[in-house]
């Protein structure tokens, strides 16, 4: 991410600018003090909502670190499959390498349940990369929602939803949704805007490869069900 250095006027200006929807955040920390203001270029007007980071120091100037957050959505029906099954499947995090191969690993964290640590591993462009983060469970809506933000590694946050796909036939088919943003580099965001389809069709992928695996387990549990 490209320093910045910002003069005392500056500083001043940034913290008089107005807030906006969509704006990215600059926020200014000076001698103890937070204010929060808009910054001068509106990343949702490229395409996506966005964030940045400005941290004031001491003296006349200053170091500022922009981000912005990309966000990448996906989604599929899932056949033949009720919403209990879906949800119960996702509840179980270590699962969750079955259908996304480029997770490594999900480890809870056995002081709080709430807690969990990813490691990402991918090899792209042919280099091998490999990210880690601890990840803090929001609030669930039961059988509608699960989200989740970064404390600490690899910044990101998401959430999965689940509906009812066919309200002629409830119970059979299950619509799944996955949103996820990562935040990157202000410097980065147009990359990281080209990237987002290839992204956007790795997550398709994703599920869709969980919908087999779903189809399975309740493929299992008839067969089990019918022994007994």
């Amino acid at each position: 991410c490209p320093v910045v250095t910002v003069s005392r006027a500056m500083a001043t200006s940034l913290r008089a600018l107005p807030r906006g929807d969509g704006a990215a955040r600059v926020v200014c920390a000076r001698r103890g003090r937070r204010v929060v203001g808009n910054g001068r270029t509106s990343l949702r007007s490229r395409g996506f909502a966005g964030s940045g980071t400005a941290v004031l120091g001491r003296g006349n100037g200053a170091r500022v670190f922009c981000a912005g957050w990309v966000d990448n959505k996906a989604s599929v029906v899932v056949h033949g499959v009720p919403l209990a099954v879906v949800w119960e499947l996702w509840q179980d995090k270590s699962r969750i390498p079955n259908w996304m191969p480029w997770i490594d690993s999900v480890v809870p964290d056995d002081k709080d349940a709430q807690c969990s640590r990813w490691i990402l591993r991918t090899t792209q462009f042919g280099q091998d990369f490999e990210f880690s983060w601890v990840a803090r469970d929001l609030p669930p809506v039961r059988r509608e929602q699960i989200a989740w933000e970064s404390t600490e590694g690899l910044k990101n946050k998401g959430r999965v939803t689940f509906a009812e796909a066919d309200s002629a036939n409830p119970g059979n088919n299950t619509k799944l949704a996955i949103e996820i943003s990562y935040q990157v580099p202000d410097a980065l965001i147009p990359f990281g805007a080209a990237v987002s389809p290839i992204v956007e069709q790795v997550l398709k992928t994703d599920l869709e490869r969980f919908a087999v695996f779903a189809s399975k387990v309740v493929s299992a549990l008839g067969k089990r069900a019918g022994k007994g």
